[in-house]
């Protein structure tokens, strides 16, 4: 036979087992290209005989992978020059969906405008697939051996039936293991020994010993992991040791990780959780011991103002003892007073809600005010007042004088209750080098000769809540916040508190302070009082749902000799309004927290009112809310002033000498 195929079938027989079929296109000019296919190529296009070779073309080129259009073209581009090409693309089999070919051939000019392709058309999706799932194992197996190295710092394969180990991954510190088989009980007697650490050896060898492997197997374990302890660059360091049983269960992988770290960051998150849990519960213990002397500290004037009360009434003849029981509920509403305002003041500051209202002041008078208050205070005592005040270079300064007057009246009212009778109470104020023309500096020392503190509770005076336990001050009212509220307003006002005090000799603080300084001489302006402002003829709307501050207020107004009105809710003041005359009522004052309508509800209705004087009348706010966002929030709903409960009368002059005598 000379080595050449005979028989022609046997050849179709083999092509159409390898699934290649045979082709001839022809491309003429002027006419549809032609594919010529043998029985083979046709069951590989999907195609009967019955199509004509226009239409085999057609579906043939048509089905190509469009991205892969210009790489076909330039394989018959290649036939034509160079006379034969191969070609691989994706191609649309019309039943099997996406499948690969592998495509070759010739060329040859039959005519000038004739050009004939004769060539094959193979199926090679298997070897495609193959290929592909292959890469894909490889690229996967490379992931899963760099996650290892990234992971684990030594990672060995055991086969638990010779007895042996190979290194997958050498620990760094370890260069003598060898990367060919050897005896697992070596690896532990030659490597393991030098660098665990000699009270975890025994363990550790045991947990991983081929026994103990065997035995987790057949309580089904597909895996198991215990602690160690590891010298790592000199260093023990804790590990954890992974072991993955693999296959039929007749190896295993053994991985270390070095968990040193992860263990440090958890115990410090158990130390950090630990200390978040007694901070919690010393703040909820702080907070119940707090409201339980709260609840004492509240009651005492209250019964005090409830008791004086029913005193006064019984001594309506008696006019001398009748000013004793009015003058002791004054005394006792203000300790009330001052009491709900130490608590309103921490809660805002503690929500970062607290601002400061800087002013014109002079200091060396706002000092001269608050020693004389306390100065009452202490001779009830018999307790000695030393003032040392040096001349004041600059008096006139700007900053919030009310707190300010908070900040001493705390610190100086602690030295009166804290210092026995017959003790002392220096007062020292000098002013500092500032290093600035627009900044004063001043430091304000206030020592007395009480009964001082410990240098334990020294550590926690400024925090909210806190009192000393100390039988000596049982019966002395306090909330534990002044001392808070006294550090965090020095704070906010850019100064620094100190405290010194020894018990039975003590205590000294020192506050320091920067203020701006007044560039021009503020205007005195005398205080105003209610009996002074002469509002006869006037017409005042007044709502206020409480009954017994609605009497209080009409009653400071009428002082002035207007005409008042009163409103138990917004929507009543509203009609009431309403109903008026234009220009019959001068000024309105409305509560702000009223059933029915509120006061910024009742103020926007009126401003709503297709009236000449509904945009022009004086609203007046008054409201137990005294903080800076709540008088912001007055303007806005088109109030004019903004009046803080408890009303004081000087105030309420003010506004009305202000608003109604001036626009008159």
């Amino acid at each position: 036979m000379g080595g050449k195929i005979q028989d022609i079938s046997t050849m179709q027989d083999v092509l159409h087992e390898s699934m290649t079929g045979l082709w001839i296109i022809e491309i003429e000019e002027g006419c549809n290209s032609r594919m010529f296919a043998d029985e083979t190529m046709l069951d590989l296009l999907g195609l009967t005989e019955e199509a004509s070779p226009e239409e085999c073309y057609e579906h043939w080129y048509r089905n190509i992978d469009k991205e892969y259009y210009p790489v076909v073209n330039s394989c018959v581009d290649n036939m034509i020059r160079q006379g034969r090409a191969e070609v691989q693309y994706p191609w649309q089999h019309p039943v099997f969906g996406r499948i690969y070919i592998r495509c070759g051939g010739v060329a040859e000019r039959i005519s000038e405008k004739i050009l004939r392709l004769r060539g094959y058309h193979q199926n090679v999706t298997d070897t495609i697939v193959m290929r592909r799932e292959k890469e894909k194992l490889e690229e996967l197996n490379e992931e899963i051996v760099g996650s290892l190295h990234n992971l684990f710092f030594a990672v060995y394969r055991i086969d638990m039936e010779s007895n042996s180990v190979r290194a997958i991954r050498v620990p760094e510190d370890v260069e003598e293991i060898s990367e060919e088989e050897f005896s697992y009980d070596l690896f532990w007697d030659d490597f393991a020994r030098k660098t665990l650490h000699p009270s975890w050896y025994e363990d550790m060898k045991r947990e991983l010993s081929l026994q103990h492997f065997r035995e987790l197997i057949v309580e089904g374990y597909d895996r198991y992991t215990i602690e160690g302890y590891r010298k790592i660059n000199g260093e023990y360091h804790y590990i954890s040791c992974n072991v993955y049983f693999g296959g039929k269960k007749n190896w295993a992988i053994l991985a270390l990780q070095d968990t040193h770290e992860q263990k440090k960051r958890e115990e410090e998150s158990r130390s950090a959780l630990k200390e978040a849990y007694e901070l919690a519960q010393n703040a909820n213990k702080a907070k119940s011991d707090f409201l339980s002397k709260m609840s004492h500290d509240i009651r005492t004037p209250l019964n005090a103002v409830i008791g004086m009360t029913e005193l006064a009434r019984l001594h309506m003849d008696d006019k001398e003892r009748l000013l004793y029981d009015l003058e002791q509920i004054g005394v006792s509403s203000q300790l009330l007073l001052s009491l709900v305002n130490e608590v309103l003041d921490m809660s805002k500051i503690e929500s970062g809600k607290f601002e400061l209202n800087n002013s014109d002041f002079n200091l060396h008078e706002l000092l001269e005010e608050v020693i004389c208050l306390m100065r009452t205070q202490a001779e009830e005592k018999k307790q000695i007042f030393h003032v040392s005040m040096d001349e004041l270079k600059h008096e006139r300064v700007i900053g919030d004088r009310a707190r300010l007057s908070q900040i001493f009246l705390n610190i100086m009212s602690n030295a009166c209750k804290y210092t026995p009778e017959g003790g002392e109470i220096f007062i020292s104020v000098s002013e500092l080098s500032s290093g600035n023309s627009r900044l004063g500096r001043y430091r304000f020392v206030f020592r007395d000769t009480g009964i001082g503190m410990s240098e334990e509770y020294l550590q926690h005076i400024f925090e909210p809540f806190s009192r000393a336990n100390d039988s000596r001050i049982s019966k002395i009212s306090g909330t534990g916040l002044g001392m808070g509220i006294t550090k965090n307003l020095v704070q906010m006002m850019g100064g620094e508190i100190r405290v010194e005090s020894r018990i039975g000799e003590g205590s000294c603080f020192t506050v320091i302070l920067e203020l701006r300084l007044q560039e021009e001489k503020a205007e005195e302006v005398p205080e105003l009082r209610i009996q002074d402002v002469d509002c006869r003829g006037i017409h005042i709307l007044l709502a206020e749902d409480n009954e017994l501050n609605r009497e209080i207020a009409a009653s400071l107004l009428e002082v002035t000799g207007a005409c008042v009105e009163t409103a138990e809710n917004g929507k009543e003041a509203l009609e009431m309004f309403r109903a008026s005359q234009p220009g019959y009522y001068q000024i309105i004052f409305m509560d702000i927290q009223m059933p029915v309508m509120n006061g910024y509800e009742a103020v926007e209705a009126i401003r709503r009112l297709e009236r000449a004087d509904a945009s022009e009348v004086v609203i007046v706010a008054m409201t137990a809310n005294a903080f800076a966002e709540d008088v912001i929030k007055s303007l806005q709903a088109g109030m004019n002033e903004h009046l803080a409960k408890p009303i004081q009368p000087g105030r309420m002059a003010e506004v009305l000498a202000k608003r109604v005598l001036h626009k008159m």
